[in-house]
């Protein structure tokens, strides 16, 4: 599926890339995520490695470290982890609800690339979503995005996509797990990947991210 890039910031990075691909699975969701003022999905970190060499000759083989990579971090702000959509935006009426979705899970790795110039991160998100009264047919899309940002959150570059939600005849529920999003960025010793985070959310509209904030300050 082609993803429509977006791209904000006065200081995005040119090297930092974002592609999508296809691997559409189903999934069993996790838990509900951390409702905090951002809910972090902790990433397997890739791990200091120990190489051994022999000469040949007597005495221990020398030891070569390689430098410990800390993923950038991934995260679901909590005001965009759920899209609630009606059928006119300024409604509230539960019979003209459209869909009702969370994020309840985000997965991934990452490892260096381009002989450690950058680390390319690997991530897939889960989602929950139920079919409301309002809404015109089986198949819903739910639009989202990845966005990367800096040191001082700045938004480096921004993707948008659509995860299409297939409901079976008789049932108002579904759990999906959406594409393989893969990103590259460029790293330095003075820039490390840890200085960086990814944030996956619902592409929202105005009156639905203001929905969302009155409810987590309700909460």
């Amino acid at each position: 599926m082609p993803a429509r890039k977006v791209r904000l910031g006065r200081d995005r990075s040119p090297g930092v890339t974002i592609r999508a691909w296809a691997g559409w699975r189903r999934f069993t969701a996790s838990p509900d995520l951390p409702r905090l003022s951002v809910a972090l999905v902790a990433f397997v970190l890739v791990g200091c490695e120990t190489l051994g060499f022999t000469s040949g000759g007597r005495g221990e083989a020398p030891v070569v470290e390689r430098p410990v990579l800390v993923c950038p971090r991934v995260a679901s702000p909590s005001d965009t982890a759920d899209l609630v959509r009606f059928r006119t935006p300024e409604s509230r009426d539960l019979t003209d609800l459209v869909v009702s979705a969370r994020i309840t899970s985000l997965n991934g790795t990452c490892a260096l690339v381009n002989r450690n110039a950058a680390v390319q991160v690997t991530v897939t998100m889960g989602v929950e979503a139920m079919r409301g009264p309002a809404a015109p047919g089986r198949t819903i899309q739910l639009p989202y995005f990845v966005a990367v940002t800096g040191p001082d959150e700045e938004v480096l570059d921004k993707a948008v996509y659509t995860l299409a939600v297939e409901f079976p005849a008789n049932m108002q529920r579904a759990r999906m797990q959406g594409e393989e999003i893969r990103l590259t960025i460029p790293v330095t010793a003075e820039r490390p990947a840890s200085a960086n985070r990814v944030y996956v959310g619902f592409q929202l509209t105005e009156q639905e991210l203001a929905l969302n904030r009155s409810r987590v300050v309700a909460r």
